[in-house]
């Protein structure tokens, strides 16, 4: 009688401690770890469990951590991931390295700043284990490591459909500020932040797929908010702006803004009272970007019409373009207003003064033979025995060692007191020179396009133009901006690789203030950051894109100019996810190589910098 009073109390007391629910369905979401390295769940949908542990500097609990080592020993080669998450506790992430060295843990910590994901996850206190399945985005198990974690790991891997099991932790208590936030105003909190990043796109004309011009639309699209705000998607572009340089046009949310978009939709979406402040925005009407800043262009260059089928590929086209100009003029700006953005790729812009070199590989061998003659004849020697015996020349290597060649001068730049104009891609579309900066177009000066189409499904014609600002006749701007680019000319991505990695090295060849920074890559791009070495051999990251987008080529502009030497490398590093993992990749059944194509890849920076010493030595 005394046994069975005792299965019952114990029964009793499992009751009161845990609650079963069906399956928890929590969503998708991305993250960036303390080393810089962005985890998006839906990546790991090749994995069949997902474990996430909490962790505080200092405060993380030593018997969960046992346990979680005890687990990763077991599943870590049956399909298991592993990960820590920093709800928000602290934000420095030197600090969050340094506790996981002196704990003797080598997982990667979730930076949670915002601490939505906890919130989304259920975590309340930091003994509790979180089973995730990254391809259902449902938890299976939530509670202390020591319950039913192993069992809840091991149904994923074994495919089995289990309902939600959650038992009570009784650790220290996560913190949480999201009782601020429990009656957000739609007027007073919601609609500034959709005004300030979101609306520009999302608009009647707008190149975003929907509008967000009232609270009811804004209502209506509150679950995609929360969606892409979670797995950050948007705002496009983002960096990692904890680490490196500010950028001026840097278009992440705050941490405080991200928490009140997706904490207004968790609690309902409420748009009640009158105000409306998006319905009275006002947009200029004109195509040109810089119009708000300098007006319309001076100069408009209509690019003739161009027929884009509905399907297929199409080639590569270079059209020949006459300014028209019969004086010199002197450039602060230009802009490209793309007719047709569906289908325009890109536009690179080729500035050809009267009498200048167009073709590439003439351009090539004429910066070969601007080099010290032994040096010349050795590159020359080695590109004809290539040749020769049916191969393709080592052209990364000729660049490697030999920095004085400028790639921007072949792709494009024309360098010296010429200015360059605008190109396109998405997001990239005009170039602003600071107040006494600029380049000249000398009078019979021609752009050479190079423009790319991707067919969208429906038959088109694109009538895009290039708008060019001049300064007044007769002002001639003191300064010229100049700038690099790196590209690596040799790519071999395998089938299936999910983080296979490059690195890019240009030099900056005299003393120079770093403007701008563009990582450039194609379908398979995942993520790409730029460091300066500098001669003395230290190093400073300068900018961060964890998860780089192919939709948003953005050149990403330095708030404060960076003075570095001459003799200063670039270094880009970054990597291509060739996987089913990739939502944009063609085939990961295929080895990638170079090519200009999007289903093919390129690894290129781009790079704008002013000399600091253009008047000379005297």
């Amino acid at each position: 009688m005394k046994k069975s009073l005792q299965i019952v109390l114990s029964i009793a007391t499992a009751i009161s401690s845990a609650s079963v629910l069906a399956g928890e369905r929590v969503g998708d979401f991305a993250l960036i770890d303390h080393l810089g390295a962005q985890h998006h769940m839906a990546w790991y949908d090749d994995q069949s469990a997902v474990v996430i542990v909490p962790q505080a500097v200092g405060a993380t609990d030593p018997s969960t951590l046992d346990g979680v080592a005890d687990l990763r020993s077991q599943f870590e080669q049956q399909g298991a991931v592993f990960f820590m998450l920093n709800p928000g506790l602290q934000t420095d992430r030197e600090a969050v390295g340094a506790d996981l060295a002196a704990l003797g843990v080598d997982l990667p910590v979730l930076m949670d700043d915002t601490s939505l994901v906890a919130e989304q996850l259920g975590l309340t206190r930091l003994d509790e284990v979180v089973v995730y399945d990254p391809a259902s985005f449902e938890i299976s198990y939530r509670g202390p490591v020591q319950g039913e974690t192993a069992t809840a790991i091991q149904q994923l891997i074994d495919g089995v459909d289990a309902d939600l099991l959650t038992i009570a932790g009784s650790g220290a208590m996560i913190e949480t500020n999201a009782a601020e936030h429990a009656n957000l105003s739609y007027a007073d909190d919601i609609a500034p932040i959709i005004a300030e990043n979101c609306a520009e796109c999302h608009r009647e004309g707008g190149v975003a797929p929907f509008a967000m011009d009232s609270k009811l639309a804004v209502q209506g699209w509150s679950p995609m908010i929360r969606e892409v705000v979670m797995t950050k998607r948007m705002p496009p572009g983002q960096i990692d702006n904890k680490v490196g340089h500010k950028m001026k046009n840097e278009m992440n949310l705050s941490d405080e803004e991200m928490q009140k978009l997706v904490r207004w939709v968790n609690n309902g979406s409420n748009v009640s009272g009158d105000e409306d402040p998006l319905t009275s925005l006002v947009w200029p009407d004109t195509k040109w970007k810089l119009a708000a800043e300098l007006g319309e262009p001076d100069l408009i260059v209509k690019i003739p019409p161009q027929a884009i089928p509905a399907t297929g590929v199409v080639d590569y086209m270079d059209l020949p373009i006459d300014l028209g100009l019969t004086e010199d003029r002197w450039v602060k700006a230009s802009e490209v207003a793309p007719d047709k953005a569906e289908v325009l790729h890109h536009i690179i812009t080729t500035v050809i003064p009267p009498g200048q070199q167009t073709d590439p590989q003439a351009l090539f061998i004429e910066a070969i033979n601007t080099l010290p003659e032994e040096r010349a004849a050795a590159i020359r020697a080695e590109m004809f025995a290539a040749v020769a015996n049916g191969e393709q020349p080592n052209i990364d290597k000729i660049f490697r060692e030999n920095p004085e060649i400028d790639v921007g001068a072949l792709l494009g730049g024309a360098g010296g007191d010429i200015a360059s104009v605008a190109g396109y891609a998405p997001g990239n579309s005009y170039q602003l020179n600071p107040d006494g900066v600029g380049g000249m177009l000398p009078a019979g000066t021609q752009l050479s396009l190079q423009m790319h189409y991707t067919t969208s499904g429906k038959e088109v014609t694109d009538e895009t133009e290039i708008g060019i600002y001049f300064y007044p006749e007769g002002y001639v701007p003191e300064e010229r901006m100049s700038g690099g680019v790196g590209n690596a000319f040799t790519i071999a991505i395998p089938a299936g690789a999910k983080d296979h990695e490059m690195e890019l090295v240009t030099y900056v060849k005299n003393e120079a203030e770093i403007q701008s920074l563009m990582p450039h890559m194609h379908f398979r791009g995942k993520r790409m950051k730029f460091t300066a070495v500098y001669p003395d051999g230290t190093e400073e990251l300068l900018l961060s894109v964890p998860a780089y987008s192919f939709n948003w080529q953005l050149a990403h502009e330095l708030a404060e100019p960076l003075k570095v030497p001459a003799g200063t490398k670039i270094v880009a590093n970054g990597a291509f996810d060739n996987s089913e993992q990739n939502p944009f990749n063609p085939d990961a059944s295929i080895e990638i190589n170079w090519g200009e194509q999007s289903w093919e890849e390129m690894f290129m920076g781009f790079y704008s910098w002013k000399e600091t010493n253009q008047g000379g030595d005297d």
